[in-house]
């Protein structure tokens, strides 16, 4: 009953929380970009360079501590078989640097590295600078049309839903032909106005919607910025990770947003209700990402990335769900 006093009188002030965590997120972020010229560090599966996979049992560990004297940017990943066993070794390198790690390699391994017990791949920067930009494009899309989808679902009328369907058939259209063809600064207008629009949108028609769309990209956001923050170089697989953190981010605000809209209680009985069933989700998910995590850590492969980029945003997912999301559809509810 204290708890439920409380949170009536300041559900609202709370908000003032996740808007600072999310203002310095972007300050940081804005800040990295002018450093940097990007928003993530990349790594050469990014940038572009040469892959070597040798056949060695030579831990991951090992390898990097041999070649961080001689080399600053590259990465050491290993392939193990169905018992866990070691099997390969994949060493990521800028191309200019190719011949010099194949020398380093076979003086540290004792033999010559020939198509028996190696190989060698080479990604140009151009080519990987176009995949990046598809990978970038291809999270866009993704998150404007999972908020299409949940802005369908809570919204009434026909006509709101269609305009968002035509809306983001257009914007895909444009980010696939014009987005990194047309000048930087138009482009980016371009993008913002969209957005505008859509937020207008969302906000007028559908709170609940909005709400779910505003604690999804909060949590891609705030976790980005941890990942630059701690330095850690994104591979392919990173993107992916920030992919599948879309699904994650949403499930539990479609859970909490339809408890409270059906309710057949007050307000705060069905989000009390929705947070026994969400937290039970969502720590789940945790648990079984750590777990995969501890068991595949020494290994140092890309699974790595994606399970520690899943477990940040979940932690973060548990925050903007319960308290930005729960405060804002609180908020609407009582309003409305």
């Amino acid at each position: 009953m204290k708890f439920n006093t409380w949170y009536n009188k300041n559900h609202k002030k709370i908000l003032v929380v996740p808007a600072i965590f999310l203002t310095l997120a972007l300050i940081f972020l804005a800040a990295f970009y002018f450093q940097t010229g990007d928003i993530i560090n990349k790594d050469v599966s990014l940038t572009g360079g040469s892959v070597f996979t040798i056949s060695t049992d030579i831990p991951p560990s090992e390898m990097t501590n041999h070649l961080s004297k001689d080399f600053t940017d590259f990465t050491v990943n290993s392939i193990s078989d169905n018992s866990g066993n070691q099997i390969q070794l994949i060493i990521a390198i800028s191309e200019s640097q190719a011949g010099d790690l194949k020398t380093s390699l076979e003086n540290f391994l004792g033999h010559e590295l020939n198509s028996e017990n190696s190989s060698i791949e080479t990604t140009s920067a151009s080519l990987s600078k176009d995949f990046y930009r598809q990978l970038i494009i291809s999270i866009i899309l993704a998150f404007l049309w999972m908020s299409a989808i949940v802005f369908i679902i809570f919204t009434k009328g026909i006509k709101p839903k269609i305009w968002i369907i035509a809306l983001n058939l257009l914007f895909g259209f444009f980010m696939g032909k014009f987005f990194y063809s047309l000048n930087p600064i138009i482009s980016f207008i371009i993008f913002i106005l969209f957005l505008a629009i859509l937020i207008k949108i969302y906000i007028k028609k559908s709170v609940p919607a909005f709400a779910v769309m505003l604690c999804a990209f909060t949590d891609l956001i705030l976790t980005l910025a941890v990942v630059d923050l701690i330095g850690m170089k994104l591979s392919t697989a990173g993107i992916v990770a920030f992919l599948m953190l879309i699904g994650y981010s949403v499930d539990t605000d479609i859970l909490l947003t339809s408890r409270i809209l059906n309710k057949k209680d007050n307000v705060n009985t069905a989000m009390f209700s929705a947070f026994k069933t969400g937290i039970t989700m969502t720590l789940t998910s945790i648990i079984a990402i750590a777990t995969a995590l501890i068991i595949v850590f020494r290994l140092e492969s890309v699974l790595n990335q994606i399970f520690i980029i899943l477990i940040i945003g979940l932690c973060f997912d548990i925050f903007n769900t319960w308290v930005t999301n729960a405060s804002i559809i609180k908020w609407y509810v009582e309003k409305k």
